[in-house]
């Protein structure tokens, strides 16, 4: 399933660019986002023309149980692996869920570019794509499961937006 979102950011693309890179945005996003447990940054290269990330993200379990089984918040949890292109302004990502169970079952890829949308705007656009590899007998609800995961990743993208928009106002302005 492919998905798209696009999303004005109140500040130029050097000043989300900066927001997006900065190793106090994840502890940030953590205070302040509604709906992620654990945001934290495993690996950060800066190469030169790109940045190589490994980022940890849990986000609020949104299925508590399947039957009486209890499902784990370990489920929901994923590593984005990532390179950001400093010349093109773009993120290419892949999110890797860290239970092997569900790795082997989801895939999810996609781009993330910013682009000069003016007025001290920037436009934040995130296509992708999101897959589920079920086994035969479940192959008729991977569409289902992959419209609730697509639905629940936007939530925390929006939600992700206004957090954003606050620390590039009172951190990075703060400081110039």
């Amino acid at each position: 399933m492919r998905f798209e979102s696009r999303q004005r950011v109140n500040g130029s693309v050097a000043e989300v660019e900066a927001a997006l890179m900065d190793d106090r945005y994840l502890p940030f996003l953590l205070q302040h986002h509604g709906v992620l447990l654990e945001a934290v940054q495993v690996e950060k290269k800066d190469q030169g023309t790109t940045v190589q990330r490994k980022v940890r993200y849990r986000p609020k379990p949104v299925i508590e149980s399947i039957g009486p089984k209890k499902v784990p918040a370990e489920w929901f949890a994923f590593v984005e692996t990532s390179t950001w292109d400093k010349a093109k302004k773009q993120l290419k990502f892949t999110n890797v869920p860290t239970s092997n169970k569900i790795s082997s079952m989801l895939v999810n890829t996609g781009t993330l570019s910013l682009r000069d949308a003016g007025n001290n705007q920037t436009e934040r656009v995130m296509e992708g794509e999101i897959g589920l590899k079920l086994p035969f007998l479940l192959k008729m609800l991977a569409p289902i499961g992959e419209a609730i995961i697509q639905r629940e990743g936007l939530k925390i993208l929006d939600g992700e937006l206004p957090v954003l928009n606050r620390f590039i106002a009172e951190v990075l302005r703060a400081k110039a």
